[in-house]
C-alpha cells in the first residue's frame, strides 16, 4: 500500500461523470454528484482501479477537490474500503452502480486516513 498525496488533480466533466487522472498516468471517473455531496459537507470515499497499470486507488472528494489518498493492489485497497467505519452508500447511472462512503467531517477523515499511515 503506498501513500499518495499530492496536491490537487485537475480533472473534468464528461456527461455526468468527473474524468479524474491518476499518478499512472490513466484516467478513472466517478459521478458528479460527489461534487455535489463535498459543496453540502458530506465527505466521500471510494474505491478505483486504473485498467492501465491495475493500480487500485482509494480517493476522497472535497468541496473543491478530489484526492488520491492510497494506491495499492485491488484486494489491498478493497480491503481498506471495507474496513472504512462510514456509511455506504450507491448512485446509479446508465447501468452502472457506484459505491462510496460518506465521513461525517473532513477532520474525521483525515485523522482516519492519518492514522493508517501511522500503521
Amino acid at each position: 500500500m503506498v501513500t499518495v498525496t499530492k496536491g490537487l488533480t485537475p480533472s473534468a466533466l464528461v456527461k455526468d461523470l468527473i474524468a479524474l487522472p491518476t499518478p499512472c498516468n490513466d484516467v478513472v471517473y466517478y459521478p458528479a454528484k460527489l461534487v455535489t455531496l463535498g459543496t453540502q459537507e458530506k465527505y466521500s470515499v471510494f474505491q478505483t482501479l486504473s485498467r492501465k497499470s491495475g493500480l487500485a486507488y482509494i480517493a476522497i472528494t472535497q468541496p473543491d477537490r478530489a484526492k488520491f489518498k492510497l494506491a495499492g493492489s485491488r484486494n489491498s485497497m478493497c480491503e481498506v474500503y471495507e474496513s472504512l467505519p462510514w456509511p455506504e452508500f450507491e448512485l446509479t447511472y446508465e447501468d452502472n452502480t457506484f459505491y462510496y462512503k460518506t465521513a461525517s467531517s473532513l477532520q474525521e477523515m483525515e485523522n482516519y486516513f492519518n492514522s493508517l499511515k501511522k500503521q
